[in-house]
């Protein structure tokens, strides 16, 4: 699938609507209810639209739309989510790095996908760089509770203005890459819309807390387009009837998730870093296989 099969579904006003929403909650509300809604969001939308991996992967390969077929994948998947989880508890730095790159390109190609017109390497780097400036466009504007996120994953501390250097090399590769993309015909969008969408995260992500302005992008920008994705390539259209049938067959493991997830919040939830760092590593353990599927379902 060369294009975003959700890109006929005009949701660019809901989003837009729905973040500056965000804005006003993230203004007049304190931070426990931040996180909460964080939360929330996050455990509903934001693992819903992870949660029909197999369903897809049998639509992309019907030789495991058998019933040996689905077992086998269902055991390969979550073997795939458990050694996620143990490199984590193992090799935490590395695990880290590789989520914010895994993470980068899938949020790089949910929103650049219907723009791609020739598939190319500079498209790839361009995706990559791009998600991976969104990240650290959150990660600046909370820089010390990030630093002290990380310290609770890989025992060490990164210094605040790693952040800064990090965003700004980012940025210049995305325009690196999307300067070559653009002129040479391979992607196709507009430049002042864009611009424009930078500028409206840029200041929900600094009037939020860092929970918050991770679940607005995760959730607004990302899962709810990928969810019309899915659903349109599994189904055909976008419909009550459709959306309905999406939800029940993601509901066993969507329940399966959150109940692990809700779990480790409840171990630690009188410490909020600590519970953060395994929220987001428990968060990247299902992400990896999740972007390696939705990666399959993008190609012509």
């Amino acid at each position: 699938m060369k294009k975003s099969i959700s890109q006929n579904i005009d949701i660019g006003n809901f989003t837009i609507v729905t973040t500056f929403f965000s804005l006003w909650l993230a203004i007049y509300f304190e931070e426990t209810f931040e996180n909460i809604l964080a939360y929330f969001l996050i455990l509903t939308f934001g693992i819903l639209h992870g949660a029909n991996d197999i369903k897809l992967l049998q639509k992309t390969n019907k030789g495991i739309s058998t019933k040996k077929g689905f077992i086998s994948t269902l055991i390969y998947y979550v073997l795939f989510v458990v050694g996620s989880g143990l490199l984590f508890l193992f090799i935490p730095t590395l695990a880290l790095a590789a989520f914010v790159l895994f993470s980068g390109y899938h949020f790089g190609e949910q929103h650049w996908v219907s723009k791609i017109k020739v598939p190319s390497v500079f498209n790839f780097m361009f995706l990559s760089t791009y998600g991976i400036f969104i990240l650290f466009l959150i990660f600046t504007a909370h820089a010390s509770d990030v630093s002290l996120i990380i310290e609770q994953i890989c025992g060490f501390f990164i210094p605040v203005d790693f952040y800064m250097y990090a965003l700004m090399l980012a940025g210049i590769f995305t325009v690196v890459f999307g300067t070559i993309s653009y002129t040479s015909k391979k992607m196709k969008f507009n430049l002042i819309k864009e611009l424009f969408f930078i500028g409206v995260l840029f200041i929900v992500f600094n009037a939020a807390t860092l929970l918050l302005a991770f679940a607005i992008y995760f959730i607004l920008w990302h899962s709810v387009p990928s969810m019309l994705d899915q659903i349109r390539y599994l189904y055909g259209t976008v419909s009550s009837t459709t959306i309905r049938k999406y939800m029940i067959s993601s509901f066993p493991y969507w329940l399966i998730s959150v109940i692990g997830m809700g779990i480790l919040l409840l171990l630690f939830r009188d410490n909020l870093n600590t519970s953060l760092a395994f929220f987001f590593s428990f968060l990247a353990a299902i992400t990896f296989p999740h972007v390696l599927v939705i990666n399959r379902l993008y190609k012509p």
